[in-house]
């Protein structure tokens, strides 16, 4: 019986079909043997059907578990029993019933902790954390998973543990952890290479490929999905192998290299070709569907994704189903047959909402919208419009967390390197000095026992420590050397990472709601319901929005410029007054919405020498903040007065002012001071900034006097004659 079952999993192992082969013999020797020690098979049966179930041979699954169960309580043995029940869980996950699964999972681990039958325990508690996590419960599943590896690590069993690690590990890349993730693969890893279990190891070898592709490493990917197939080609492991080759191909498709992610997607079919179909088929259709999208041949896209979708809802792996049907959706789109679209676009939409596919909602919650619209019924379009922005929020900010936590945890990962680097050389540095030192001291035995006249023997002994002393002195100066160089390199590491990550959340959180407001505004152009003069209003509206948003990426490249290091001045007589005029103009239609009066009260014949856009965006600055603190009746003023070959040009506004204790972080490079102003706008605490660099680059200056409550007053000094070059950089 054990011979068996060893030969059919290992069928299972290389993907070949079982029950063309071993499984109608091992059937006849379960039937034959349970009429006498029925005990003996109970476990047999609970592996067998649980092993079907995973082919989609659900009706045999649920024949073999029922017979399993029932000899159980006939036995009268709760250790069987707890067998048989996480079996049966273990096949209504794959039917879809998760409450099920979740139901016979608890019930087959409370009946082996009540027998403190451990043993039993582990299955039932890792299959029970795994549908938590499945049910979006992580910390709970979590939990579980580390409770089953402290009873595996107990008992010393190697397998389990390695099956945890790489649960756990998994776990943590569901959750964006990978830092953890990674921790616990290479966890696995560690474990299977002591155990020499190669055929285990291809899981979190490929997992974490997995995760230097999330972390856009594309080539280290590369190198071990490669290492996946080709230890699974050796070990005859298909199933695996076909894995690593679907990998390569989304790999190629993620770079729009379709013809090559074609040719590794279809290698991964060939070597599934006449086996039984699984999930990974379903992968592999849809991946096809994609491929063939791409490359223009619509009739193969509509073939291979409608077979995705069939073994997708037979095994219920939803998020195939969901994106098949996604681009099922938008096939009958394109074709102008919006009733399948419809209803292709609903069904990837609950898919999403039921099983937290936030990747998927906003598409589908659109493409609900669009159908709706063009059906005519402009109510429940408005109400879906509404949901897709709320989901595409959501979703950039996620895309946008996800980001900030790779740049960290790459930052981490570098510093980590960088330190064994340090250890590293550490190491051969002390190697080299304990070789050196070995050798000497041999040398000067040698000479103990050879010299005959003292004299001549202290002599030899003093040369020998002088030199060993100057050696070692040398080789401190090295490693002092090479630590102060990897400490600047971590200082300069760490500023770039500071710079990018704040630059992520600028362009985050200050360009994608004008965006959003944009494409609201578009969106209800496209109504005709609309009246003309709602149109037109809408139409100014979007203008003013428009040139908002262009000034807004105007200073953020500006910004990112300056911080590059990239800013070239060009130096032109410019004429204040007209310049003030202009941007007055721009402020003009919020200023009167907010009841402020704006002046300029500059002289029409002052002019400066500076450079246009610089001073423009400087200018445009003071009065956007002015804006944001003054309040309602109040007045924002642009004046001049004249010094020596110079002009001091001030803004002025009756706001609430800035506190003494704050008005040094407004210029301050090592501060971001930012807060709301008097009608809950947000700021970046980079404008300002930005402000000082800028006239300081073009040769100006640039101060402020305020009082709480009072007001306050910029000043910047500019030249007045063109006395300097007239490009500087």
């Amino acid at each position: 019986m054990r011979a068996l079952v060893t030969k059919y999993d290992k069928y299972l192992t290389i993907a070949y079909d079982s029950s063309r082969v071993i499984l109608p013999e091992l059937l006849g020797k379960i039937d034959s043997v349970s009429k006498v020690t029925p005990d003996s098979v109970v476990s047999v049966m609970a592996h067998v059907a649980g092993q079907e179930a995973v082919k989609g041979n659900i009706y045999l699954a649920d024949s073999l578990s029922e017979l399993a169960g029932t000899y159980a309580l006939q036995l009268n043995d709760s250790s069987l029993l707890a067998v048989v029940l996480n079996a049966k869980g273990k096949i209504m996950q794959i039917k879809g019933r998760r409450d099920s699964a979740f139901y016979y999972y608890s019930k087959s681990l409370h009946i082996a902790q009540l027998r403190h039958d451990s043993i039993a325990a582990l299955p039932a508690m890792i299959n029970l954390g795994n549908a938590m996590i499945d049910r979006h419960n992580s910390e709970t599943g979590i939990n579980y998973l580390k409770e089953a590896l402290e009873i595996a690590r107990k008992r010393k069993n190697k397998k389990y543990m390695a099956v945890l690690y790489n649960n756990l590990g998994k776990a943590f890349d569901i959750r964006g952890n990978y830092s953890m993730a990674l921790q616990y693969y290479r966890a696995a890893l560690d474990t299977l290479e002591r155990m020499k279990s190669k055929e285990y190891y291809l899981e979190p070898l490929n997992n974490l490929a997995n995760i230097y592709l999330y972390l856009g490493n594309d080539s280290l990917a590369m190198k071990y999905y490669q290492k996946v197939g080709k230890l699974a080609d050796s070990l005859n492991y298909q199933s695996m192998q076909a894995t690593a080759l679907i990998n390569i191909g989304n790999l190629y498709y993620e770079n729009n290299e379709n013809d090559k992610a074609l040719k590794y997607t279809k290698a991964a079919n060939a070597l599934l070709g006449g086996q039984y179909e699984s999930y990974l088929h379903s992968i592999i259709y849809l991946n096809l569907g994609l491929i063939h999208r791409n490359l223009g041949n619509a009739k193969v896209s509509y073939k291979e994704i409608s077979k995705s979708i069939e073994l997708a809802r037979k095994f219920h792996i939803y998020d195939v189903l969901g994106e098949g049907c996604m681009e099922m959706a938008r096939y009958y789109e394109n074709h102008n047959q919006f009733h399948l679209a419809a209803k292709y676009a609903n069904e990837a939409y609950q898919l999403a909402v039921n099983n937290n596919m936030l990747n998927l909602l906003p598409e589908t919650s659109k493409l609900i919208a669009d159908n709706y619209r063009a059906a005519g019924n402009t109510g429940k379009a408005l109400k879906f419009y509404d949901l897709y922005s709320k989901y595409n929020a959501q979703y950039q900010d996620t895309i946008n967390n996800k980001t900030t936590r790779n740049f960290a945890f790459l930052y981490e990962l570098q510093k980590k390197e960088t330190a064994n680097k340090i250890l590293m050389q550490r190491q051969q540095l002390d190697k080299q000095v304990l070789t050196n030192v070995r050798l000497k001291l041999e040398q000067q035995r040698i000479l103990i026992f050879l010299s005959i006249i003292t004299i001549i023997s202290v002599l030899l002994i003093s040369i020998l420590l002088y030199y060993r002393s100057r050696l070692k002195s040398r080789l401190n100066n090295a490693l002092i050397s090479n630590n102060n160089e990897i400490t600047e390199q971590n200082k300069l590491l760490e500023k770039e990472n500071a710079f990018k990550n704040k630059l992520i959340s600028i362009i985050s959180h200050d360009i994608k709601s004008p965006m959003m407001s944009l494409y609201n505004i578009l969106e209800l152009l496209s109504v005709d319901e609309l009246s003309e003069e709602e149109k037109r209003e809408l139409i100014r509206d979007n203008i003013q929005l428009t040139d908002r948003a262009l000034n807004m990426v105007e200073d953020l490249l500006s910004w990112t410029r300056q911080q590059l290091n990239t800013t070239t001045v060009h130096y032109t007589t410019i004429n204040v007054y007209d310049l003030g005029n202009e941007i007055i103009t721009f402020f003009q239609p919020d200023a009167r919405e907010m009841n402020i009066n704006l002046v300029n009260a500059c002289s029409p014949e002052t002019t400066v020498y500076s450079d246009y856009q610089m001073l423009k965006m400087v200018i445009r600055n003071l009065f956007s903040n002015a804006l944001k603190f003054t309040p309602s009746g109040g007045y924002i003023e642009m004046g001049v007065s004249k010094t020596n070959g110079h002009v001091i040009l001030y803004v002025t506004d009756t706001g609430v002012g800035i506190k003494p204790e704050d008005q040094y972080k407004i210029f301050s490079e090592e501060k971001y001071f930012t807060t709301n102003g008097v009608r809950g706008e947000r700021g970046n605490g980079l404008g300002l900034k930005l402000c000082r660099n800028f006239v300081e680059k073009s040769g100006g200056k640039i101060w402020l006097e305020s009082k709480a409550g009072k007001g306050s007053t910029f000043f910047i000094e500019i030249k007045r004659a063109s006395n300097s070059p007239s490009v500087q950089k």
